[in-house]
């Protein structure tokens, strides 16, 4: 006999964990991470009477779930969650419960979690437990930057003009330091400038840069991920008109004051620079670096000590002493 759905009604109880399975990302990802410190984060940031506001734990695991599965617009995300039982689940959203309305969402990711910085705050939350936890032991990280095209139009390119001011450039304080120190040193006379910038109307955060095949408009991130289990510790973004080399010993010690070990980092060729590798010293961190090969030919220098002169074969970074003349 042909069976039939009845189509009528029926009320029962249902656990939507088990409907979950157990390799599924996202329960692997709630068995050992709890989002419970946000309540903290935000805590000064909702009043202490009042209509309760939607949980900003499941608002933010929305905002994670979209970014795990590629969910961009904010609309869709709501549906997906309405509809995927497992998107459901983690957020804590019962099957009756009613999702937050896009607009909603919105406004408080742009209202009250940019203003309490909760993205920054989370991350670095999170780092730690991954430490804690032994994900991360520093034994061996690798760090690069990135280049990041805006999301504008040419059309909003401009060209701004503001002062900046000429000085000796900061890599380090321990390295300002120690190289204020040095015999002979001088600390260069500060002068204020006018410098000419490309930059967006609709970004104005966003810088230009034109290096090879890399041209436009946009940012620079600095990344560093620890290689025992792939966990990004540290993020930062700049203008795309900055230098990795200048800015990679200020990014590498947040994330040493944020309790991240460091004993080996890996770094491509744009980093060997004698800053870096004393930097790098400075930290604590054994640098693996490869050296920068010169396209221009061997020359000879002559070099006089007292009464004896030496000639010296300088080829890129490298130095033979040759016997004397």
């Amino acid at each position: 006999m042909m069976g039939r759905q009845s189509g009528q009604l029926s009320m029962m109880v249902m656990d939507l964990s088990k409907l979950i399975p157990n390799n599924h990302l996202l329960r692997r990802i709630s068995q050992v991470i709890s989002f419970d410190f946000i309540y903290e984060i935000l805590e000064p940031y909702y009043p202490s009477n009042g209509r309760p506001s939607i949980d900003p734990v499941s608002m933010f695991k929305m905002l994670l779930v979209g970014y795990l599965y590629g969910i961009k617009s904010e609309r869709r995300l709501v549906q997906e969650i309405q509809l995927n039982i497992a998107y459901r689940w983690f957020c804590g959203f019962e099957l009756a419960d009613k999702i937050p309305d896009h607009s909603t969402f919105s406004k408080t990711r742009l209202r009250k979690w940019n203003e309490s910085q909760l993205f920054q705050q989370v991350f670095l939350e999170i780092v730690r437990r991954c430490v804690k936890s032994g994900l991360v032991d520093g034994k061996e990280l690798a760090a690069d930057g990135t280049y990041l095209p805006a999301n504008v139009s040419r059309d909003s390119w401009i060209e701004t003009e503001a002062e900046a001011e000429l000085s000796m450039q900061s890599y380090l304080d321990r390295l300002d330091e120690e190289l204020s120190k040095q015999p002979g040193f001088k600390k260069p006379s500060i002068k204020t400038i006018k410098k000419r910038r490309t930059t967006s109307k609709t970004d104005p955060d966003s810088g230009c840069i034109n290096h090879g095949k890399k041209s436009g408009i946009g940012y620079l991130m600095e990344t560093t991920v620890d290689c025992k289990c792939g966990i990004i510790t540290g993020v930062d973004v700049y203008p795309a008109n900055e230098k990795e080399s200048l800015l990679v010993l200020r990014h590498l010690e947040r994330q040493i004051q944020n309790g991240v070990p460091m004993q080996n980092i890996a770094l491509d060729r744009g980093y060997d620079t004698g800053a870096v590798h004393r930097g790098l010293e400075l930290l604590g961190i054994t640098g693996y670096i490869p050296a920068i090969q010169w396209g221009n030919p061997k020359f000879c220098v002559t070099a006089k000590s007292g009464a004896n002169r030496e000639k010296f074969i300088m080829g890129g970074r490298r130095v033979k002493r040759l016997p004397p003349c």
